[in-house]
C-alpha cells in the first residue's frame, strides 16, 4: 500500500507567526535609531546651508570689486518657507554665490529649517566692524534632549552643549 504524503510545500502558520514576531522586534529596536539618524541628518543640512550663506557673505565682503558696501543684517530661516534677504549687500552676495533663485520677480533664498527637535528656526545675524563681518546665530530651541548643542553652539564648532551655569 502506498502512504499518502501531505503536501509539504509552503510555510506553516507557526513559522509565519515566528517570522512576523522577529520582524516586529527588529522594528522596535531599530526604529528609534533610524529616527535619531534622520534628525542628525536634518541638523547637518541646516548647518551646511548656514555655512554656505556665511561663506558667501564673507567672500563678497572681501572682494575688492564688489559693488555693494558691506552692511549688517539678519537672514531668518524658518521651517515652512523661504527666507527673506534683508539688504542689497546680502542679496548681491548670495546671488554671486548662486544661492538665490532669480526666476521670480524678486530673488528668493529657497532654504528652510530642516531640524524638528533641536531647533525649529534659526537666524544668521551679522554686523560690520572695521570692514570685518561678525556673525551670531540666534535660534529657536526645540524639544531636544539635555546635552544637545544649540544651533549657535554647533555653528561655533561645539559638539556638546555647554554646561549650565548655576
Amino acid at each position: 500500500m502506498r502512504k499518502e504524503r501531505m503536501n509539504d510545500k509552503g510555510f506553516s502558520l507557526v513559522e509565519l507567526i515566528i517570522v512576523i514576531a522577529i520582524m516586529a522586534i527588529l522594528l522596535v529596536v531599530l526604529a528609534p535609531q533610524y529616527l535619531r539618524y534622520v534628525e542628525r541628518s536634518r541638523n547637518s543640512t541646516d548647518l551646511q546651508n548656514a555655512t554656505e550663506i556665511v561663506t558667501a557673505l564673507q567672500v563678497y565682503a572681501a572682494d575688492p570689486e564688489s559693488d555693494e558696501p558691506a552692511v549688517g543684517g539678519t537672514i531668518a530661516i524658518v521651517g515652512n518657507g523661504d527666507a527673506t534677504v534683508p539688504n542689497d549687500f546680502a542679496r548681491e552676495a548670495l546671488l554671486q554665490a548662486g544661492l538665490l533663485d532669480t526666476s521670480g520677480a524678486t530673488p528668493v533664498l529657497h532654504t528652510r529649517c530642516q531640524s524638528r527637535n533641536v531647533w525649529t528656526a534659526y537666524s544668521i545675524q551679522w554686523t560690520v566692524t572695521d570692514g570685518q563681518l561678525n556673525f551670531s546665530y540666534p535660534s529657536t530651541a526645540g524639544t531636544g534632549a539635555a546635552g544637545v548643542p544649540t544651533f549657535e553652539q554647533r555653528m561655533l564648532g561645539q559638539t556638546t552643549a555647554a554646561p549650565a551655569t548655576p
